[in-house]
């Protein structure tokens, strides 16, 4: 029965969703109507409206102390505009020089049918925002754009490439391009979805909703199929529990290709066996009527398995094999790969070719950028203050779980217990359903994800005792909820409640106060279940019977395009740096609209600060997208720039390499470099502080006088301009590098500004950094003023010999616009903001764009802990350190002189021969644990 309180809460709830409902479509009207700016003031005075429209409904007259305006309507203007911050920047492009852009002239020939049926699922049933849908139809429109018209006479084949952020609408996008393809004149559309069963399953389930309307295995209409004007069903040839298979080519018998009016379309598994059944049905349907039918081939996280990973080796891995060989069965054929982790594709080689196989996949013909709106919950929201003592959603995992022998598991052991920051992750969940249920929105999905280790012993013993757990937090709860706060004050709690309160305290105290929370919890932990992904168990997810509140424990299957509906809490206690897995297993990343504030992520430091790494990495890389389509590079071009760029080989090569040295070719032009780590006997450290010192005395006796920053007035630094180039390569010659510092090797720079002195550019501008004195007291005195060195703390792999910087970071986030003058520093922030980059987070890589000569930053080092250390110093960082016996005490000091450089764009595109190998890679990145996952792909 329900109690006053829920009753109450309910009604309250009704009222707001009906208020919600009436603005809503009001204000999708006023779009529908043209009207382009709908101001804050128009939404305000919509909801006004809608209260007043929904106040005098009899049912609402007898509760009207529950109601009042300010009671309902900020929320709900809040969630509103919450939803219309969805909408994303267009995505930008490079092409081919083969390209022929055809839609404007085509566009008013077509009739937008499936598109038009598609937008209006997107905006009536899934409720997103008018502008949002919009911008995600002028990127399909670019995209199709970039493919070729369908109906022109004679052959194409065009091969494409869409990167977008983990988990950041590369679903929606691509079916909303399908049915725009298929409305152009596509007539045969295949889907790659992945490597497991539920991955297809669930990609089959979205198109079958935004594109064909129906649901193959029961045969009911679905998504689109349920609007009246829906017609012309694509003909399915795949269904959520069937792949393509026997009874498939029975179903497809009886098509004619040659006259079907409506596109066929296949979603598919990235498996040998399937890809090769397919293609040998296309081979007897024959080539003469294939020569005739355009094909779109979609390749979802094309950077897995579709990759010829045998090329080395002069051969082709079969998966590769197949998809290039049923392109090459079609005369008219497109390739559209969408991933999030680029790297291996643009690292295909553009020349692969084989005789039965045709060209390789690379994407010759064009790239494009989907970048995410503000709204998206990205590495910048997560990790962006990690530094900090009270991070918004990070949460530090002190000691990862470990066998008993205190290493990782193998397969075939167990989970014995629950590690304490688990318990405390499970009760941040359980809280925060409880918070959703009071915001009116327990008809939601929730999920909580665990992924603790890639072997099924482990993840099957882990579902075991997080059901326990659940159990003793669900006894708790019925025992204590329902109490009067009279009541609960009166007797002594139990530990469990207790807990449950301190975690509300610690978490979510900001959002309701505990007795409101208390007496939602057991509504919220009612139909929590645990689910066990991976391919031994029969467990699912099942969102689409309705709500599901679930924490998901597995490994690889939690991955890889997956979509956890709702995903509010993540448990990460991997070990793996492997670039392309991790990024893909972050399953937290993606748009959390309204409730983005009750998210946490539970990880190690050492996972946090590599996935910040990687994603600003890949940030850069694609914004070359948009510097390189102001230069009109091809995607080629951009191959090569990739392939040459040196974050990408060191974070790749662990992936490929094997013993021995490996040389490469890198391209410095508009890359930044930094020493990360130090030599740590006192005669080297003596010798760079003493080298810096004479470097800068030398400038000051060839009459090179400091001046004011630009833009700086107040900078505490030490600013020379226009300094001939040989004074810089003496230093770098000079100057004893870390071999855990492969990225600042003197001769790889020195070769980089030879080519700069080629072209002109022959004079640096040279900065000495300041820190803080909150940080540090140690001083360093150049040119008659006494500076305040920069403080840097050791990182958790520094070693007796070695002094590694913790984060990787030496050069302060801003440090690279020292240069510019201040009307190039508002240039410059106001393209960072029309870009969607919030002006308080620009990064130091957009600020490079602009440099005119090349940078030299000299820091003046102060190697320690913080004056006054925080606690995670004090209790974590410091004592790991102690224990390994490499860091005396939590006031040890080390001083010595770094340095950063920053090289301009200037075209140059010759590239240096580096050499490397497994050790330099590993003092640059540390141990890589590449975990075989037990899970193999689905037969």
């Amino acid at each position: 029965m329900m109690n006053s309180y829920a009753l109450k809460e309910e009604v309250r709830l009704s009222f707001a969703k009906e208020v919600y409902e009436i603005a809503n479509r009001w204000l999708n009207e006023k779009h529908s109507e043209g009207v382009e700016d709908i101001t804050e003031e128009i939404i305000q005075k919509y909801f006004n409206r809608a209260y007043t429209a929904a106040s005098v409904k009899p049912e609402w007259e007898d509760n009207t102390e529950l109601l009042s305006q300010e009671d309902v309507l900020p929320a709900l203007v809040e969630r509103y505009k919450q939803q219309e911050s969805y909408v994303r920047p267009v995505g930008r492009a490079i092409e081919d020089d083969e390209t022929k852009h055809w839609l404007d002239g085509a566009k008013s020939r077509i009739k937008w049918h499936y598109s038009g049926l598609y937008e209006r699922y997107l905006r009536e049933t899934k409720k997103w925002g008018w502008d949002t849908v919009e911008s995600m139809g002028m990127d399909t429109d670019g995209i199709l754009d970039l493919m070729a018209n369908p109906r022109e006479e004679g052959e194409f084949d065009r091969r494409g490439l869409v990167i977008a952020n983990v988990q950041s609408g590369k679903t929606a996008n691509y079916i909303g391009l399908i049915a725009k393809a298929a409305d152009a004149g596509y007539r045969f559309i295949i889907v790659l979805a992945g490597i497991h069963n539920v991955l297809r399953g669930q990609t089959q389930k979205r198109i079958e909703e935004g594109f064909t309307g129906k649901d193959v295995d029961t045969h009911k209409c679905v998504g689109v199929g349920l609007f009246d004007d829906f017609d012309q069903s694509p003909q399915a040839a795949t269904s959520r529990k069937r792949d393509f298979n026997k009874t498939t080519e029975a179903i497809l018998g009886g098509i004619n290709l040659q006259e079907s009016a409506t596109p066929i379309v296949l979603v598919i598994k990235k498996n040998a066996v399937i890809l090769n059944a397919v293609k040998n049905w296309l081979k007897r349907a024959g080539s003469s009527i294939l020569k005739k039918q355009p094909l779109l081939l979609i390749d979802d996280e094309a950077d897995n398995a579709s990759i010829n990973v045998k090329s080395f080796q002069d051969d082709i891995s079969k998966i590769n094999a197949q998809i290039r060989e049923i392109l090459q069965l079609f005369s008219k054929r497109v390739y559209v790969g969408y991933t999030a982790t680029p790297f291996a594709n643009v690292l295909i080689d553009s020349r692969g070719y084989d005789r039965d196989a045709g060209a390789d996949i690379f994407p010759k013909s064009f790239i494009y950028t989907l970048h995410p709106s503000d709204a998206y919950f990205g590495a910048d929201k997560v990790f962006g203050d990690i530094d900090d003592s009270s991070p918004r959603y990070y949460r530090e995992i002190m000691n990862i779980p470990l066998n008993a022998e205190g290493k990782p598991f193998k397969s075939g052991e167990v989970l014995d217990t629950l590690p304490g920051s688990l318990e405390e992750a499970v009760r941040a969940f359980i809280i925060a359903c409880a918070v959703r249920i009071l915001r009116g929105e327990k008809h939601e999905h929730m999920t909580m994800m665990v992924n603790v280790s890639p072997y099924k012993s482990v993840q099957q013993s882990g579902k075991l005792l997080l059901s326990y757990y659940l159990k003793d937090l669900r006894d708790a709860i019925n025992a204590y909820s329902d109490l009067s706060s009279v009541q609960y004050d009166c007797i002594q709690p139990n530990p469990i409640m207790r807990k449950l309160e301190e975690t509300w305290q610690k978490e979510y105290a900001s959002q309701y106060d505990w007795q409101s929370i208390r007496h939602t919890l057991r509504e919220a932990i009612g139909s929590i279940r645990v689910a066990e992904i991976n391919s031994q168990s029969k467990d699912s997810l099942r969102y689409e019977e309705g709500p599901q509140r679930v924490i998901a424990i597995g490994g690889y299957r939690l991955s890889r395009g997956l979509t956890l509906e709702g995903l509010m809490v993540s448990y990460y206690a991997r070990n793996t740096k492997a670039y392309d897995s991790l990024m893909q297993m972050a399953r937290w990343f993606g748009y959390r609209m309204g409730y983005e504030d009750v998210c946490r992520v539970w990880m190690t430091r050492e996972s946090a600060e590599w996935y910040r790494e990687v994603a600003s990495i890949t940030e850069e890389l694609m914004d070359q997208v948009d510097s390189m389509l102001a230069s009109n590079m091809t995607p080629m071009q951009y191959g090569l720039r990739i392939r040459s760029n040196i974050d990408v080989l060191m974070i790749t090569a662990r992936n490929k390499m094997g013993s021995g040295e490996q040389t490469a070719r890198v391209i410095l032009d508009g890359s930044a470099v930094q020493t990360t780590a130090f030599n740590r006997t006192t005669l080297v450290l003596r010798k760079n502080e003493q080298l810096a010192v004479e470097f800068l005395k030398t400038l000051q006796e060839a009459g090179y006088s400091p001046s004011v920053p630009p833009a700086r007035e107040n900078d505490r630094g030490i600013y020379i301009e226009k300094v001939p180039s040989q004074y810089i390569i003496d230093y770098l010659n000079r100057y004893d590098n870390s071999s855990g510092s492969p990225k600042t090797d003197p001769e790889l720079l020195v070769k980089h500004a030879g080519l700069l002195e080629d072209i002109g550019v022959d004079r640096w501008n040279v900065y000495v950094a300041s820190g803080n004195s909150d940080y540090t007291n140690d001083t360093f005195s150049v040119f008659g003023k006494t500076l305040i060195r920069e403080q840097r703390k050791p990182a958790a792999q520094t070693t007796l010999d070695t002094f590694y910087v913790a984060n990787r970071a030496l050069m302060s986030r801003d440090v690279e616009s020292i240069p510019l003058t201040g009307q190039q520093m508002e240039y410059a922030r106001k393209q960072a903001v029309s870009r969607g980059i919030k002006e308080a987070n620009i990064p130091g890589w957009w600020y490079r764009r602009y440099l005119g000569a090349p940078l030299l930053v000299i820091h003046p080092l102060s190697m320690r802990f913080r004056a006054h250390p925080t606690k995670m110093d004090r209790e974590r960082y410091y004592p790991e350190l102690r224990e390994r016996g490499v860091w005396p005490s939590i006031d040890h000091v080390e001083r010595t002189v770094g340095w950063s450089i920053s090289f301009p764009e200037k075209g140059i595109e010759e590239p240096i021969t580096y050499t490397y190998n497994d050790v330099s890679i590993r003092q640059r990145i540390g141990e890589i644990n590449v975990e075989e996952e037990e899970d193999a792909p689905d037969e």
